[in-house]
């Protein structure tokens, strides 16, 4: 045997031996590697937990009149309705409103409220044919504020007398004032602030524990000692 074929196969066997040394080394570091990656996927999910219920409000799946409908006579009631009870605390209607303003920017609707399970109704008595708009307020089931608005046209029927309706929106008159004061709402945006920055103080804690999370086990990774080189036999 030749010297040259000595020398190959010495270092066919230090490669073997470096390389067999080495897979435990990066098994430990997929291993590490895939633990982090783990945790991540576990933390992302609790953070998206969390903010999945800031962003369960109600929303309104009917009403009457329907949005864009038109009305030829006055229905018994005016009603929204959504897709979950809706959170009347005591039964006092605070934080509701129903509001049916006219095409002569006057309310029409009498001040009182019904909430009953997922559904809000009020009274009205329309003025001259036109285009209507209607301006709800809700207490979600989950606590937040949801309002909108909504248009109909109303046909008044022949021998239709019109009301004059209320430059103010009107106070229920079989009830005390506390209870039965519309809430303030423009009726324009749907959700309130106190919601939106409900959501955003629910998310960013989650994202602030989530990059406490990664910082703790990038900084646990690169403190752990790194094991020992084993003696490599070339050098014996």
């Amino acid at each position: 045997m030749t010297d040259g074929d000595t020398s190959t196969k010495r270092d066919t066997s230090t490669a073997r031996d470096a390389s067999t040394r080495r897979s435990p080394r990066l098994r430990r570091v997929w291993r590490r590697g895939a633990g982090i990656a783990a945790t991540l996927a576990v933390v992302g999910g609790a953070v998206l937990g969390l903010a999945a219920p800031a962003s369960a409000h109600n929303y309104m799946i009917a009403s009457t009149p329907k949005v864009d409908g038109t009305l030829t006579a006055l229905p018994k009631a005016f009603e929204i309705t959504t897709n979950d009870k809706l959170l009347d605390i005591d039964d006092t209607n605070s934080g509701f409103a129903y509001r049916i303003v006219g095409p002569d920017g006057k309310y029409y609707e009498d001040g009182c409220l019904a909430v009953d399970g997922p559904s809000m109704t009020t009274t009205a008595a329309l003025g001259a044919s036109g285009e209507y708009t209607v301006e709800w307020q809700i207490v979600s089931a989950d606590g937040h504020t949801v309002s909108d608005e909504y248009r109909f046209r109303w046909d008044a029927p022949a021998g239709f007398e019109p009301a004059t309706g209320s430059a103010k929106p009107p106070v229920c008159a079989t009830a005390g004032s506390t209870a039965s004061t519309p809430a303030d709402t423009t009726g324009t945006a749907s959700g309130s602030t106190d919601s939106t920055a409900s959501d955003a103080l629910w998310i960013g804690a989650g994202g602030i524990v989530l990059v406490g999370l990664v910082v703790a086990l990038l900084l646990l990774v690169r403190r752990r000692p790194a094991p020992a080189a084993d003696d490599d036999p070339a050098e014996d």
